[in-house]
Protein backbone atom coordinates (compact mmCIF):
# COMPACT_ATOMS: atom_id res chain seq x y z
CA UNK A 1 0.00 0.00 0.00
CA UNK A 2 1.26 3.49 -0.77
CA UNK A 3 0.71 5.72 2.07
CA UNK A 4 3.39 8.74 0.91
CA UNK A 5 0.46 10.63 0.05
CA UNK A 6 -1.62 10.20 3.00
CA UNK A 7 -2.27 13.06 5.10
CA UNK A 8 -2.78 10.87 8.31
CA UNK A 9 -5.02 14.33 10.42
CA UNK A 10 -7.39 13.84 6.79
CA UNK A 11 -8.16 10.22 7.19
CA UNK A 12 -10.84 8.82 8.61
CA UNK A 13 -10.83 5.06 8.20
CA UNK A 14 -9.17 3.35 11.03
CA UNK A 15 -7.10 1.46 8.94
CA UNK A 16 -5.20 4.39 7.08
CA UNK A 17 -5.11 6.33 10.43
CA UNK A 18 -3.11 3.98 11.86
CA UNK A 19 -1.30 3.67 9.21
CA UNK A 20 -0.75 7.32 8.71
CA UNK A 21 0.21 7.46 12.24
CA UNK A 22 2.87 5.35 12.58
CA UNK A 23 4.16 7.04 9.50
CA UNK A 24 3.88 10.68 10.95
CA UNK A 25 5.85 9.17 14.39
CA UNK A 26 8.86 7.54 12.21
CA UNK A 27 9.14 11.16 10.44
CA UNK A 28 9.32 12.57 13.52
CA UNK A 29 11.63 10.28 14.97
CA UNK A 30 13.63 11.01 11.58
CA UNK A 31 13.66 14.47 12.36
CA UNK A 32 14.71 14.42 16.09
CA UNK A 33 17.71 12.32 15.44
CA UNK A 34 18.66 14.23 12.26
CA UNK A 35 18.23 17.39 14.19
CA UNK A 36 20.51 15.54 17.33
CA UNK A 37 23.26 14.09 15.11
CA UNK A 38 23.68 17.95 13.06
CA UNK A 39 23.86 19.25 16.42
CA UNK A 40 26.25 17.23 17.73
CA UNK A 41 28.09 17.41 14.92
CA UNK A 42 28.76 21.15 15.08
CA UNK A 43 29.34 21.24 18.61
CA UNK A 44 32.18 18.36 17.84
CA UNK A 45 33.24 20.93 15.16
CA UNK A 46 33.26 23.87 17.43
CA UNK A 47 35.12 22.14 20.18
CA UNK A 48 37.89 21.03 17.44
CA UNK A 49 37.95 24.73 16.27
CA UNK A 50 41.17 26.05 16.27
CA UNK A 51 42.51 29.64 17.77
CA UNK A 52 41.03 31.86 19.68
CA UNK A 53 40.10 34.71 17.68
CA UNK A 54 36.90 35.39 16.48
CA UNK A 55 34.61 38.76 15.33
CA UNK A 56 33.23 41.14 18.01
CA UNK A 57 29.42 40.31 18.14
CA UNK A 58 27.07 42.51 19.87
CA UNK A 59 23.89 40.99 20.76
CA UNK A 60 20.96 43.01 21.89
CA UNK A 61 17.37 41.86 23.38
CA UNK A 62 14.73 43.24 24.86
CA UNK A 63 12.41 42.96 27.77
CA UNK A 64 10.05 43.98 31.05
CA UNK A 65 9.83 41.62 34.11
CA UNK A 66 5.89 41.15 33.84
CA UNK A 67 5.79 37.36 33.03
CA UNK A 68 4.99 37.45 29.58
CA UNK A 69 6.19 34.12 29.11
CA UNK A 70 6.65 31.39 31.70
CA UNK A 71 10.16 31.18 33.53
CA UNK A 72 10.71 34.55 31.21
CA UNK A 73 14.07 35.41 33.65
CA UNK A 74 15.17 31.91 33.42
CA UNK A 75 14.73 31.95 29.96
CA UNK A 76 16.78 34.99 29.49
CA UNK A 77 19.68 33.88 31.87
CA UNK A 78 20.08 31.00 29.73
CA UNK A 79 20.19 31.95 26.44
CA UNK A 80 22.84 35.06 27.41
CA UNK A 81 24.68 32.44 28.84
CA UNK A 82 24.89 30.22 25.40
CA UNK A 83 25.07 33.39 22.97
CA UNK A 84 27.65 34.67 25.57
CA UNK A 85 29.59 31.08 25.52
CA UNK A 86 29.67 30.70 21.74
CA UNK A 87 29.42 33.70 20.22
CA UNK A 88 28.84 37.30 21.78
CA UNK A 89 31.48 38.99 23.78
CA UNK A 90 29.35 41.91 23.96
CA UNK A 91 25.28 41.75 25.24
CA UNK A 92 23.12 44.94 24.71
CA UNK A 93 19.60 44.63 27.10
CA UNK A 94 16.81 46.95 26.91
CA UNK A 95 14.16 47.30 29.43
CA UNK A 96 11.42 48.42 28.17
CA UNK A 97 8.34 50.27 30.42
CA UNK A 98 9.15 48.19 33.08
CA UNK A 99 6.28 47.26 35.65
CA UNK A 100 6.51 49.83 38.79
CA UNK A 101 6.15 46.89 40.97
CA UNK A 102 8.45 44.45 39.71
CA UNK A 103 12.57 44.88 40.29
CA UNK A 104 14.68 45.24 36.93
CA UNK A 105 16.30 42.45 35.77
CA UNK A 106 18.67 44.96 34.22
CA UNK A 107 20.10 44.62 37.43
CA UNK A 108 20.49 40.90 37.91
CA UNK A 109 21.62 40.87 34.34
CA UNK A 110 24.68 43.09 35.10
CA UNK A 111 25.57 41.25 37.85
CA UNK A 112 26.06 37.96 36.11
CA UNK A 113 27.48 38.88 32.76
CA UNK A 114 30.99 41.34 32.50
CA UNK A 115 29.95 41.95 29.09
CA UNK A 116 26.36 42.99 29.28
CA UNK A 117 24.94 46.91 29.43
CA UNK A 118 21.26 47.47 29.94
CA UNK A 119 19.65 50.88 29.06
CA UNK A 120 15.89 51.42 30.90
CA UNK A 121 13.24 52.75 29.13
CA UNK A 122 10.68 54.29 31.24
CA UNK A 123 6.91 54.11 31.00
CA UNK A 124 6.48 57.76 30.13
CA UNK A 125 8.55 57.55 27.01
CA UNK A 126 6.29 54.64 26.18
CA UNK A 127 3.18 56.39 26.62
CA UNK A 128 4.44 58.79 24.14
CA UNK A 129 5.10 56.71 21.82
CA UNK A 130 2.96 53.60 21.45
CA UNK A 131 -0.37 54.00 20.43
CA UNK A 132 -1.85 50.66 20.59
CA UNK A 133 -2.65 50.19 24.42
CA UNK A 134 -2.72 46.29 24.12
CA UNK A 135 0.71 46.60 23.60
CA UNK A 136 3.15 47.09 26.74
CA UNK A 137 6.27 46.81 25.13
CA UNK A 138 7.33 48.16 21.64
CA UNK A 139 9.80 45.87 20.94
CA UNK A 140 11.38 47.24 17.77
CA UNK A 141 11.39 50.59 19.04
CA UNK A 142 13.36 48.79 21.93
CA UNK A 143 15.73 47.10 20.04
CA UNK A 144 16.46 50.29 18.36
CA UNK A 145 17.64 51.43 21.66
CA UNK A 146 20.24 48.93 22.05
CA UNK A 147 21.06 48.82 18.24
CA UNK A 148 22.40 52.82 18.24
CA UNK A 149 24.10 52.13 21.92
CA UNK A 150 26.20 48.24 20.40
CA UNK A 151 29.70 49.29 19.83
CA UNK A 152 30.90 46.30 17.88
CA UNK A 153 31.08 46.10 14.36
CA UNK A 154 28.58 43.24 14.41
CA UNK A 155 25.31 43.38 15.57
CA UNK A 156 22.28 40.46 16.10
CA UNK A 157 19.25 41.36 16.48
CA UNK A 158 17.79 38.73 18.90
CA UNK A 159 14.79 37.75 21.39
CA UNK A 160 15.25 36.81 24.77
CA UNK A 161 14.22 33.25 24.60
CA UNK A 162 16.64 32.45 21.70
CA UNK A 163 20.02 30.86 21.37
CA UNK A 164 22.10 30.88 18.20
CA UNK A 165 22.17 27.32 16.72
CA UNK A 166 26.03 25.81 16.68
CA UNK A 167 25.96 25.70 12.87
CA UNK A 168 25.34 29.31 12.41
CA UNK A 169 28.18 29.70 15.02
CA UNK A 170 30.63 27.77 13.11
CA UNK A 171 29.59 29.34 9.77
CA UNK A 172 30.14 33.21 10.61
CA UNK A 173 33.44 32.37 12.96
CA UNK A 174 35.03 30.82 9.50
CA UNK A 175 33.23 33.58 7.10
CA UNK A 176 34.98 36.30 6.13
CA UNK A 177 32.49 39.02 7.10
CA UNK A 178 31.29 41.35 4.32
CA UNK A 179 30.02 45.03 6.12
CA UNK A 180 26.94 44.65 3.19
CA UNK A 181 25.99 41.18 4.15
CA UNK A 182 23.02 40.54 6.70
CA UNK A 183 22.68 36.99 7.98
CA UNK A 184 18.93 35.24 8.82
CA UNK A 185 18.49 32.09 10.26
CA UNK A 186 15.92 29.46 10.84
CA UNK A 187 14.00 29.14 13.55
CA UNK A 188 14.22 25.36 14.88
CA UNK A 189 11.85 25.05 17.90
CA UNK A 190 13.39 23.25 21.20
CA UNK A 191 11.30 22.07 24.43
CA UNK A 192 12.33 24.00 27.48
CA UNK A 193 11.12 22.66 30.97
CA UNK A 194 9.19 25.40 32.79
CA UNK A 195 9.86 25.39 36.42
CA UNK A 196 12.65 22.70 35.93
CA UNK A 197 15.26 23.78 33.56
CA UNK A 198 18.07 26.75 34.41
CA UNK A 199 20.23 26.26 31.07
CA UNK A 200 19.85 24.92 27.93
CA UNK A 201 22.92 22.72 28.26
CA UNK A 202 24.34 20.22 25.20
CA UNK A 203 21.91 17.96 25.74
CA UNK A 204 19.24 20.64 25.46
CA UNK A 205 19.72 22.24 22.70
CA UNK A 206 19.47 18.76 20.87
CA UNK A 207 15.84 17.94 21.84
CA UNK A 208 13.63 19.01 18.55
CA UNK A 209 9.95 20.01 18.79
CA UNK A 210 9.53 21.78 15.72
CA UNK A 211 11.16 23.54 12.39
CA UNK A 212 9.95 27.02 11.14
CA UNK A 213 10.35 26.96 7.91
CA UNK A 214 12.77 29.42 6.36
CA UNK A 215 12.13 32.43 5.52
CA UNK A 216 15.12 34.73 3.13
CA UNK A 217 13.55 37.89 5.13
CA UNK A 218 14.67 35.95 8.37
CA UNK A 219 12.92 36.25 11.99
CA UNK A 220 12.84 38.22 15.34
CA UNK A 221 14.68 35.58 16.70
CA UNK A 222 18.14 35.93 14.68
CA UNK A 223 19.38 38.87 12.50
CA UNK A 224 22.85 39.97 11.74
CA UNK A 225 24.46 43.32 9.99
CA UNK A 226 27.04 44.99 10.11
CA UNK A 227 26.88 48.25 13.09
CA UNK A 228 26.86 50.28 9.63
CA UNK A 229 24.45 48.68 7.98
CA UNK A 230 22.68 49.18 10.90
CA UNK A 231 22.82 52.78 10.96
CA UNK A 232 22.29 53.11 7.64
CA UNK A 233 18.84 52.23 8.25
CA UNK A 234 18.50 53.44 11.14
CA UNK A 235 17.35 50.73 12.65
CA UNK A 236 13.92 49.55 12.62
CA UNK A 237 10.57 50.89 11.42
CA UNK A 238 9.76 53.85 14.35
CA UNK A 239 6.60 54.60 12.36
CA UNK A 240 5.13 50.99 13.42
CA UNK A 241 4.07 51.77 16.83
CA UNK A 242 0.82 50.05 16.87
CA UNK A 243 2.65 46.42 15.63
CA UNK A 244 4.84 44.03 16.79
CA UNK A 245 5.17 41.10 14.24
CA UNK A 246 6.24 41.76 10.90
CA UNK A 247 8.51 44.46 11.88
CA UNK A 248 11.36 42.28 12.28
CA UNK A 249 10.76 41.60 8.26
CA UNK A 250 10.27 45.07 7.57
CA UNK A 251 14.13 45.88 9.10
CA UNK A 252 15.55 43.42 6.84
CA UNK A 253 14.05 44.81 4.11
CA UNK A 254 15.08 47.81 4.74
CA UNK A 255 18.44 46.96 4.68
CA UNK A 256 18.34 45.00 1.64
CA UNK A 257 16.20 47.86 -0.31
CA UNK A 258 19.77 50.19 0.68
CA UNK A 259 22.13 47.72 -0.79
CA UNK A 260 22.45 44.90 1.77
CA UNK A 261 22.59 41.34 0.19
CA UNK A 262 20.94 38.67 2.58
CA UNK A 263 22.45 35.39 3.16
CA UNK A 264 21.46 32.12 5.25
CA UNK A 265 23.34 31.71 8.38
CA UNK A 266 21.87 28.59 9.63
CA UNK A 267 19.52 27.68 12.32
CA UNK A 268 18.51 29.71 15.90
CA UNK A 269 16.79 27.83 18.54
CA UNK A 270 13.97 29.10 20.70
CA UNK A 271 12.53 27.85 23.77
CA UNK A 272 9.07 27.12 23.32
CA UNK A 273 6.46 28.44 25.02
CA UNK A 274 2.65 28.81 25.15
CA UNK A 275 2.24 32.68 24.37
CA UNK A 276 4.92 32.55 21.31
CA UNK A 277 2.59 33.77 17.88
CA UNK A 278 2.81 30.25 16.92
CA UNK A 279 0.94 28.67 19.44
CA UNK A 280 -2.51 28.34 20.64
CA UNK A 281 -2.11 31.18 23.29
CA UNK A 282 -2.61 34.22 22.11
CA UNK A 283 -2.02 37.51 23.87
CA UNK A 284 -1.94 40.96 21.89
CA UNK A 285 1.28 40.95 19.73
CA UNK A 286 -0.49 44.03 18.35
CA UNK A 287 -0.71 44.84 14.69
CA UNK A 288 0.75 42.72 11.47
CA UNK A 289 4.02 45.00 9.77
CA UNK A 290 4.71 44.03 6.12
CA UNK A 291 8.00 44.56 4.45
CA UNK A 292 5.75 47.22 1.94
CA UNK A 293 6.75 50.67 1.28
CA UNK A 294 10.57 50.23 2.46
CA UNK A 295 13.03 52.29 2.49
CA UNK A 296 11.59 53.59 5.39
CA UNK A 297 13.15 56.95 6.91
CA UNK A 298 13.72 56.88 10.54
CA UNK A 299 14.40 60.86 12.37
CA UNK A 300 18.61 61.51 13.43
CA UNK A 301 17.52 60.60 16.74
CA UNK A 302 16.13 57.62 16.35
CA UNK A 303 17.11 54.52 19.10
CA UNK A 304 16.17 57.52 21.03
CA UNK A 305 18.95 59.61 20.18
CA UNK A 306 17.89 62.60 21.66
CA UNK A 307 17.61 61.22 25.11
CA UNK A 308 19.71 61.84 28.01
CA UNK A 309 21.35 58.87 29.65
CA UNK A 310 21.58 58.67 34.02
CA UNK A 311 23.56 55.65 35.46
CA UNK A 312 21.35 53.70 37.93
CA UNK A 313 24.04 51.33 39.03
CA UNK A 314 26.92 49.69 37.26
CA UNK A 315 26.36 49.46 33.37
CA UNK A 316 22.94 50.28 33.84
CA UNK A 317 21.21 53.68 32.50
CA UNK A 318 18.13 54.76 32.45
CA UNK A 319 16.77 57.12 29.35
CA UNK A 320 14.83 60.60 29.87
CA UNK A 321 14.58 63.81 28.68
CA UNK A 322 16.14 65.74 31.04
Amino acid sequence: MDISGIDYRLCREPGTQVIAGVKYRLQQLQQRSTFALRGAGNYAKLRLRSGNHRPQFAAVAVGRNDDYMPDFRERLLATIAWNVKFLVSEFVFVEWNPPPDRELLSLELTRKFDCLRAYVVPAEIHQRVCQNQNVKLLEYHAKNVGIRRAQSPWIISTNADAAVGLDSVNRLLKQQLDTHLLWTAERWDIPWRENQQTEIGFWGSLRYRRLIPYERLGTGEFCLASRELWHRARGFDEQMVRHRIGCDVRGTAQMEALGGSIKRAGTVLHLTHPTSCTENIQPHHGEMATPEGVPYQNSDDWGLGNMKEFELADRVWVLRQY
